[in-house]
Order: C-alpha cells, then sequence, then structure tokens
C-alpha cells in the first residue's frame, strides 16, 4: 500500500441541536447572507424548502446553502422537522484544497450559523467524517484488501476471482475524562473498492460523540457527571478524527506493506 497516495475526498461535519422547531425563510436568508460575510464568498447557492405547517406532520423543512462549480464543492444544509427531533447542522467539503482550510471554514460557518439562531440552542450530538482514498500496490485493490488486509483485521484471506471487496468495523462511545470532552467517541470505519476506479481503495472514518456514553447490551444509565457537553469547534472534533484515520486506519491498511514489497 503506497501511503503516501492518501489523499482526502471530503470533509462532513455536523452538530444535532435543539430544541425542534421550523426555521423561516427569513432566517434561512440571514443564515446565507451570515455564511457568505464570514467565507468572504458571494457565489452560494440558496435554496429554503418549507416544513409541514401541521405539527404534527413529518415533512421537514430544509436550508441548502453550497457551491457545486470549481474544484472545492461546498454544502451547508440546516433540517429537520418538528416532531420532537433536534436540528441537523450539516457543514460538508469535497475534494478541499487542505484539511487545515477545510477546518478553518467550517468553523467559520458555525459560528455564522448560531449566531443567527441566537441563544437558547443546545448541541447534543457531534460528528465528524473524512473521506479519502488510496493507489493500491500491484494496480488491483481487490487484490491487495483480499491478500494482505483481510487476514489482519480477522477475515481469511480472499485470492479468488472476485471483482469487489469491503469490510467495516466500529466501536461504541465509552465514558470520558472531564478534562477531555472529546475523549472516547463513538468510531465507524469503512473500507472498500473505490467503485470508480479499482485500483484504489476507498476508506471513511466517522466519529460521533453523544451526550450519554452507551455500553452494548445494557440499559442506558444517566449520570449527570457524565453528559458530554459540545464546546468545541467543528475543527477539533475534525482534528481527532483525521488523527485517528492517520494513527490508526491507514497504519491498519499498510500493516503487510514491507511483506509485500519482498
Amino acid at each position: 500500500m503506497l501511503t503516501n497516495s492518501y489523499r482526502t475526498r471530503g470533509a462532513n461535519f455536523a452538530f444535532l441541536a435543539g430544541p425542534p422547531r421550523n426555521l423561516t425563510r427569513h432566517t434561512g436568508m440571514d443564515i446565507h447572507s451570515a455564511v457568505c460575510e464570514a467565507l468572504g464568498a458571494d457565489d452560494l447557492s440558496f435554496k429554503y424548502t418549507p416544513g409541514a405547517q401541521d405539527p404534527e406532520a413529518e415533512k421537514p423543512f430544509a436550508i441548502q446553502l453550497g457551491r457545486d462549480q470549481g474544484p472545492e464543492k461546498l454544502a451547508v444544509e440546516i433540517n429537520g422537522s418538528v416532531q420532537n427531533t433536534p436540528l441537523r447542522i450539516l457543514f460538508g467539503y469535497e475534494w478541499p484544497r487542505s484539511s487545515h482550510s477545510a477546518f478553518q471554514d467550517f468553523d467559520l460557518v458555525c459560528e455564522a450559523v448560531f449566531g443567527v439562531l441566537g441563544e437558547g440552542w443546545q448541541r447534543v450530538l457531534a460528528e465528524a467524517r473524512i473521506r479519502g482514498q488510496l493507489h493500491s500496490k500491484g494496480d488491483s485493490a481487490v487484490s491487495y484488501l483480499g491478500r494482505s488486509v483481510l487476514p489482519v483485521v480477522g477475515g481469511s484471506e480472499n485470492t479468488g476471482d472476485v471483482s469487489f471487496l469491503a469490510f467495516k468495523y466500529e466501536t461504541v462511545a465509552s465514558d470520558f475524562p472531564a478534562e477531555d470532552l472529546l475523549a472516547n467517541p463513538k468510531r465507524e470505519v469503512s473500507v472498500e473498492v473505490l467503485r470508480s476506479d479499482p485500483r484504489c481503495i476507498y476508506v471513511e472514518a466517522m466519529s460521533q460523540w453523544p451526550q450519554i456514553p452507551s455500553s452494548p447490551g445494557t440499559a442506558v444509565q444517566i449520570d449527570l457527571e457524565k453528559v458530554r457537553s459540545f464546546e468545541s469547534p467543528p475543527s477539533e472534533y475534525l482534528a481527532d478524527t483525521l488523527n485517528y484515520m492517520e494513527s490508526v486506519v491507514l497504519p491498519l491498511l499498510a500493516d503487510n506493506r514491507a511483506e509485500d514489497d519482498a
């Protein structure tokens, strides 16, 4: 595996925040203006989809901002329903010129959005997602994954006549020390052959910070001293996930590199 061939395809960050409510078109336009000003951009599109008028209905509303042209594609979306679920505030970049610049932009967008929304919003979940790709040694991602990676992650070696391979693993969000609110998130990692280019491996790392840690198979017990608060900007959650990608996921994919080169 040529680890120096890694490229970040995209980054996403989301907060869930409440209380549940529909936002108006006017609020959406104010958010659009604030985000454009924060980024120094005048090319962001705006779309507003109204929610259902009936409080019991499920039709969600959505505010969507974006840049679809150029080398970098930016998306900002705020959506939700009035059915007692928090809003999702999502930021996304495709092919960012650098992780650092994308993370800085996410911070600016987040500050702009919550500046318009004002006081009284509680963040109840944070999620960061990093998507990337690597060029596989030998120009066959299927062959590399089947021979060199699956045995490492507990699967059996597969060198047969197959055209696609994928695996996924996840961890649960567990207790965290009070001084480190970013510690021990839930992790999900997906690895598969890149469908658009079978020479490459697609890899995705997701980190999720819920308010309350969970333990599989047990009832959730709420300890008020262990309810996570969300004081960090998006860049810190994203940097944590990128570090996990670089320190855990990519070395896993490169575990047998020396043997493969022999």
